[in-house]
């Protein structure tokens, strides 16, 4: 029976759940329709849920008996405004998502609790008694500030007395001698603030940029800005950020790790004299939605945060910025697995506003872009100021003594940079001490009884981790086969490295940054404070060690173990190898001390690793690119990987057979199924179906034909499965 629809009305809703669709809900009688983007209170199923409005209409195909009432209308504007349910919708179409997860993402874990948006508000301070005021003694000088700039301006807020070092008890003073009367107000919003004085002077190449974007900084662009290491990139998107803010525009700058957060919030503020809304996961609940309502009301005229700041919402964006685009962070791995990066061209596209991808080492995809004429291309060939590029060093390690992980050769090197007053980073992208723990007499291995790996030894702390599951336990003192106490720790990693150090170089302060020495709350910035202060230091870490710091003294940089990654299987292995290698030897002679770059290699006539030292990042991506070009691979077609995982890995096995089986007749190329890289993870067996076409519309097409047999594939809640777009990660 189709209900009969006169004055009731109905609301399609998106519900985060992994069905596919938008629901139908009843609007109360005497309750005023919702508008589009807002949350209600519904019930689904027998769960209290959240949802987002999509559309409000006047009929329904359900039947009253089968459709259900909102409880509660949440909001009387939009929290998500329509180019952002566009760009979700975009989201759950392309990442073939269920929408109600992809509208969910898009909104503050604060909001999707229900909880409402703040109320913002700002203490400003203006004068109560000018007779009160005038009797101030002459020498109470700060307090006479206060009224003098009063007297000027008429009021001041927090964020003004903090710029003219004012402090709230010399302002209290005065409100207690009934000089000034304190007020909250709404908050101040100044859409045009000024940059600080002390600009950088732009060379020809970085003016030449800001010369083009100001010809297209009005509607939508897309730009790849690749510059070599220290070229100045940065100081570039500041000055496009710069004339947005003039334009009365707000700025969102998306980075990749959290551990480059607070770097370049204290580069921002340190240029820009206007509010920051900042967004990372160290936020608490409450602190992130204080931010998303900053920016979503335009006090906050510039957004900065990692991949899921991309969702902030805003009232007058006008430039997306994405630093270190290449960088594989950007990719969700889990819930919706998009890319922030391609997701940040088409909100750019959206809005109608310009996007700067920019890296030093840019993906393939990127610069595929660039040849098909979809991005333009900006580039920066000369490091700025008068600093030159590091010398790059292969260095053979065969038949030589190792020791901790350094070859025997290195180690000069690292005292001469020492003696000289100077730093030296060594990479070695694995933390732990060791990577595995061997009976040396029986040859028992510790392995992760959940999953087909290792455990990694922290020595420190004194215990055996997986660094896939998280599952640890105590060091033996002993052999659980043999009993015997000849116990090894093979291979090496950063805090096995750093006990080397100091005991080599003793005297020299020796710094370890990884995911185990940053893990407290502001951790990572004391140690880039205590790096910063020091002359000679070893600095030693993983890929957070290498990921856009500026460290003007180091001028030697040691890649520990280059052969981990340029002996991958994935055939996006070399193309991260060098952006790899060249982030890290980027890191040596940025300032005005020259610097060089050391390469240990059991490989050292790789002929891709020495077109990458000789030839430079750039021209091995082009060769990159013709291999890709001539194996269809992408950026010159598309897959997806189907990721299914069971206690049971032949029916894993069985129900991607049948999922492929859906795919005859499809214009795609099914390849599996086979077994993940680590095949066995938290106790399930993980096995993959990989899908190639020609074009995302054969894709799509295959993918929704597999869609279709999931119901009599799958095994329902006893097995976890996936669809990713685009994956960058086949492990």
């Amino acid at each position: 029976m189709i209900a009969a629809m006169t004055t009731t009305h109905y609301a399609e809703v998106a519900v985060p759940t992994p069905l596919r669709q938008v629901f139908d809900y009843r609007i109360p009688d005497g309750c005023e329709p919702p508008v589009a983007g807002a949350r209600v209170s519904i019930t689904f199923g027998n769960r209290p849920m959240t949802a987002v409005v999509m559309a409000c209409k006047q009929q329904t195909t359900l039947a009253d008996e089968q459709i259900k009432p909102i409880e509660a209308v949440l909001d009387r504007q939009a929290v998500l405004p329509p180019a952002l349910i566009k760009l979700m919708l975009w989201a759950a179409d392309y990442y073939q998502h269920p929408v109600g997860e992809c509208i969910s993402t898009a909104l503050p874990n604060a909001l999707r609790k229900g909880l409402a948006p703040p109320e913002l508000t700002t203490t400003l301070w203006q004068i109560a008694d000018r007779e009160a005021a005038d009797r101030l003694p002459a020498n109470a000088r700060k307090q006479r500030q206060v009224i003098d700039y009063l007297l000027q301006h008429g009021s001041l807020d927090k964020q003004q007395a903090s710029a003219l070092q004012i402090s709230s008890s010399v302002l209290k003073t005065l409100v207690d001698k009934g000089c000034l009367q304190q007020s909250l107000s709404p908050p101040l919003i100044d859409r045009h603030p000024r940059a600080k004085p002390g600009h950088v002077q732009l060379n020809e190449e970085q003016q030449q940029i800001c010369d083009d974007f100001a010809a297209h900084d009005k509607s939508f662009a897309a730009f790849l800005l690749e510059g070599i290491t220290g070229s100045g990139k940065t100081e570039v998107y500041l000055q496009l950020i710069e004339k947005t803010l003039q334009q009365g525009r707000q700025a969102l700058v998306l980075v990749p790790e959290i551990g480059l957060t607070p770097q370049t919030i204290d580069r921002f503020r340190k240029r820009f004299d206007c509010p920051l809304a900042v967004f990372h996961s160290s936020l608490t609940d409450k602190q992130r939605l204080l931010h998303w309502q900053q920016a979503r009301c335009g006090q906050a005229r510039i957004i900065i945060g990692t991949r899921s700041a991309l969702f902030t919402v805003t009232s007058e964006l006008g430039l997306i910025i994405v630093d270190e685009e290449h960088d594989l962070s950007y990719k969700q791995q889990d819930g919706l697995r998009y890319s922030a990066r391609d997701m940040a061209c088409m909100r750019a596209k959206l809005e109608d506003i310009p996007v700067v991808l920019a890296s030093a080492t840019p993906t393939l995809e990127s610069l595929h872009n660039v040849q098909n004429g979809k991005f333009s291309h900006w580039r920066l060939t000369r490091r700025a100021g008068n600093a030159s590029p590091p010398q790059v060093d292969v260095l053979d390690i065969r038949k030589q003594a190792i020791h901790d992980g350094l070859a025997e050769s290195a180690l000069p090197f690292i005292q001469q940079c020492i003696d000289r007053g100077e730093q030296a980073l060594l990479f070695i992208n694995r933390r732990g001490y060791a990577p595995g723990l061997v009976c040396h007499d029986c040859g028992w291995i510790a392995q992760c009884q959940a999953c087909d790996a290792r455990m990694t030894v922290h020595q420190k702390a004194n215990h055996l981790r997986c660094h896939h599951c998280g599952a640890g336990s105590m060091i033996p003192a002993k052999c659980p086969d043999c009993q015997s106490l000849n116990l090894i720790r093979t291979g090496a990693g950063t805090e096995r490295i750093e006990q080397s150090l100091k005991q080599r170089f003793t005297g020299t302060p020796v710094f370890r940054i990884d995911r185990d020495t940053t893990a407290g709350k502001g951790s990572m910035q004391q140690i880039l404070d205590n790096i910063h202060q020091q002359s000679a230091a070893l600095l030693v870490g993983t890929q957070m060690l290498a990921k856009g710091h500026h460290f003007p003294n180091v001028t030697l940089v040691l890649i520990i173990d280059a052969d981990q990654s340029l002996t991958g299987t994935d055939f996006r292995a070399i193309e991260r190898f060098g952006q790899l290698v060249t982030q890290v030897t980027g890191r040596a002679g940025r300032a005005q001390k020259p610097g060089r770059a050391l390469i240990q290699t059991h490989f050292p006539d790789h002929p891709q690793l020495l077109k990458l030292v000789h030839r430079g990042y750039h021209a091995l991506a082009m060769d990159l690119l013709g291999e890709r070009k001539m194996m269809q691979l992408p950026p010159f077609s598309h897959q997806a990987l189907i990721r299914l995982e069971d206690k049971d890995p032949e029916q894993a096995i069985n129900s991607l057979q049948k999922l492929k089986q859906a795919l005859g007749g499809q214009p795609v190329l099914a390849i599996g199924p086979f077994p993940a890289a680590l095949q066995r993870r938290a106790w399930y067996f993980r096995y993959q179906l990989l899908l190639q076409a020609r074009s995302r519309r054969q894709l799509k097409q295959g993918i929704q034909a597999l869609l279709a047999a999931t119901p009599a594939a799958i095994r329902g809640h006893r097995q976890r499965w996936s669809i990713d777009i685009d994956p960058q990660d086949m492990s």
